[in-house]
């Protein structure tokens, strides 16, 4: 079974406890992505479970061929097969929602599958969009590739906490059905202020992800250059993954982040959350981080980084994974404005 890290709101020690009475010689992987190990108590949960447990390493898996143009390389004992996945369905800035194959085919995917799901002409592709499945190329091909893999059952918890299983695919679309993930707001605001949950402000990469879902989602309710302030305590700064990494490296001391939109393509995986912070900087958007415990070094970075709680602002979004206002008066999905 494929479960997430700490960076994900799932209750997984609870469900490998369950899980583990019903199939003890279950095998766990912990899918990290590019993020980093986690460690000590973060990790002690899970191993109580009891059940054979490692942490997923994308220089180490095994090759199971090209899908969509794409290489299938996953952890040795995905190769295996079959597997479950375990994960959460809520907003994803690619894959619409995240949940169904992604625990297998991105979480415990190789290194060279990530660098190129993440690659800047699909990650910028116009119909990879956040709340978007069908006709998303970015979901289709964590799709195929988690299918390759042979993830064959997914279960999945939603926002509010109830849990519901299936094939990958049922799964995922029955867990975006249930929810309701937009609010309407009848204006647009010069100022808006994301708080992030704990799960998702360690770091900067993670917690910058509330304001692009926002500013890049179908009808984002802001004003032209609206200021978008996160309220993220990012106590490992940039992060400390080899994807955070580097994001942290490609962005230090760029004057003009919208560059990356143009020109030569770096490469690599990780990337993918500095385009995002690019298309933000186009559209002239700006960005600060309030309540932060390393100002210095996102300053470093670039970043209007402030250890004081943020200030008031004409538009709050304090579940900015779960629920996004979308300007009134249109169809989401119609595209961003």
């Amino acid at each position: 079974m494929c479960v997430p890290d700490g960076t994900r709101y799932v209750q997984t020690a609870e469900a490998l406890h369950a899980l583990a009475a019903l199939r003890p010689g279950l095998r766990v992987v912990v899918g990290l992505g590019l993020h980093r190990r986690m460690e000590g108590e973060e990790l002690r949960p899970l191993r109580d479970c009891g059940l054979e447990l490692v942490q997923h390493d994308p220089d180490a898996c095994v090759d199971l061929g090209e899908v969509q143009g794409l290489p299938c390389l996953v952890h040795p004992w995905v190769a295996e097969g079959p597997s479950l996945a375990l994960g959460g369905v809520e907003l994803h800035q690619y894959a619409g929602f995240s949940g169904g194959h992604k625990a297998v085919s991105v979480g415990c995917g190789g290194r060279a599958t990530l660098a190129g799901l993440h690659r800047r002409e699909l990650v910028c592709h116009p119909d990879v969009q956040v709340g978007r499945i069908e006709g998303n190329p970015f979901r289709q091909a964590v799709d195929a590739l988690g299918r390759r893999a042979g993830c064959v059952w997914a279960v999945q918890q939603l926002p509010d906490g109830r849990w519901l299983s299936g094939t990958p695919e049922e799964a995922l679309v029955r867990g975006a059905e249930a929810q309701q993930p937009w609010f309407d707001v009848d204006r647009r605001a010069s100022s808006a202020l994301l708080r992030v949950p704990a799960t998702k402000a360690t770091n900067l990469y993670q917690a910058s992800r509330a304001v692009t879902y926002l500013a890049l989602s179908p009808r984002p309710p802001l004003a032209p250059g609206a200021l978008l302030m996160l309220e993220a305590a990012c106590p490992e700064g940039m992060g400390r993954g080899s994807g955070e990494l580097a994001f942290a490296e490609l962005v230090r001391g760029r004057s003009e982040l919208a560059s990356l939109l143009r020109g030569p393509v770096p490469s690599g995986a990780g990337l993918q959350r500095a385009y995002m912070l690019a298309r933000l900087e186009e559209r002239g958007f700006r960005l600060q981080i309030w309540g932060c415990e390393a100002t210095r070094e996102l300053r470093e970075h670039g970043f209007e980084a402030f250890e004081e709680r943020a200030p008031e602002a004409e538009l709050l979004v304090d579940q900015p994974f779960r629920r996004l206002p979308q300007l009134a008066g249109g169809r989401v999905g119609d595209g961003v404005s």
